[in-house]
């Protein structure tokens, strides 16, 4: 287990500090708008810390709270002299202490909770949490080939049309969904002088993998992002899931979320600081996540994809 973290963690240092950085040159503001376009042509590493409270019918679920770290190289591959990208994004979560109802043996399980890549099946008043172990989670990732459209240097629009997937890499089995998993992704949004607006959509099947549960759950996010001048930002982009299979009142999770990010140079690297409060308006009744904390840096790393093709 520690053996592939370590492993996933020397290849995220090799991303951030090999090369030149290709933003050095633009203004805190400008790189703060281009970091808020997930169609963008900057290469970034989202480096993430949330902390995250929890409510629910099981005993003790409103008294759990968990850390967890997570890591997003951004990797756009230029396409043509039209702005085009194809853009690869792999998302590696870190479980530090994520709490996990242990069922007693033999106990029936008909509530189903699905909580990202990973589904349990839980019952009210039988068992008790304990704190997952520190662990890598399900690598998840998107490829989208997509532009930005500019009508004129304020305004214009952005798209992506591409695929969602998930590897089962997770190295605890209580955060393992034990499938690959595959679907179509689109996003789209507007761009203004007062900033960025839009939405991403994806949906996943199980596609492969030791798990042959049926898995079908429709994902993504909103984001925002309003510029006040100097690289300063408010800026949110909560993540919304819906499990189709899951009961009603299992199935949908979604919050409501509000941040401020600041843009600046360290050196000649641009990076930009973020911090979000997220509650959540639904969650699964049985348990899930009722408030997050999240604190993101995302420096600006050289793009290999334009390195290596010049």
């Amino acid at each position: 287990m520690k053996c592939h973290i370590k492993i996933v963690v020397c290849l995220l240092f090799v991303l951030l500090t090999a090369g030149t950085v290709l933003a050095a040159e633009k203004s805190a503001d400008q790189v703060a708008k281009e970091l808020s376009n997930p169609a963008g042509s900057l290469a970034s590493l989202f480096t993430s810390v949330e902390y995250t409270l929890y409510k629910g019918d099981l005993p003790d679920a409103d008294d759990q709270d968990g850390f967890g770290l997570s890591f997003q190289p951004v990797l756009p591959f230029p396409v043509g002299d039209k702005g085009r990208n194809i853009i690869f994004r792999p998302l590696v979560p870190v479980q530090i202490n994520k709490p996990v109802f242990a069922e007693e043996v033999g106990a029936s399980r008909p509530a189903k909770v699905s909580s990202g890549s990973h589904t349990t099946y839980v019952v009210p008043g039988i068992g008790e949490f304990e704190d997952g172990d520190f662990s890598l989670g399900d690598i998840s990732f998107d490829l989208v080939y997509s532009g930005t459209e500019m009508a004129d240097k304020h305004d214009g629009w952005l798209w992506g049309v591409g695929a969602a997937g998930t590897f089962p890499s997770a190295t605890d089995d209580d955060f393992a969904g034990d499938q690959w998993r595959l679907g179509p992704e689109v996003f789209a949004g507007i761009i203004r002088k007062l900033g960025t607006f839009g939405g991403v959509v994806n949906h996943q099947w199980n596609v492969a993998g030791s798990n042959d549960e049926y898995h079908s759950v429709t994902a993504g996010q909103y984001f925002y992002a309003i510029g006040l001048g100097d690289g300063w930002q408010i800026a949110s982009g909560p993540n919304f899931a819906y499990d189709w299979e899951a009961d009603s009142d299992q199935a949908l999770t979604l919050p409501l979320g509000i941040g401020v990010a600041k843009t600046t140079k360290v050196g000649s690297i641009p990076i930009k600081y973020q911090f979000q409060v997220q509650y959540f308006v639904e969650q699964p009744d049985v348990f899930g996540p009722e408030w997050l904390f999240k604190f993101t840096a995302t420096p600006v790393i050289s793009n290999p994809f334009v390195a290596w093709f010049k």
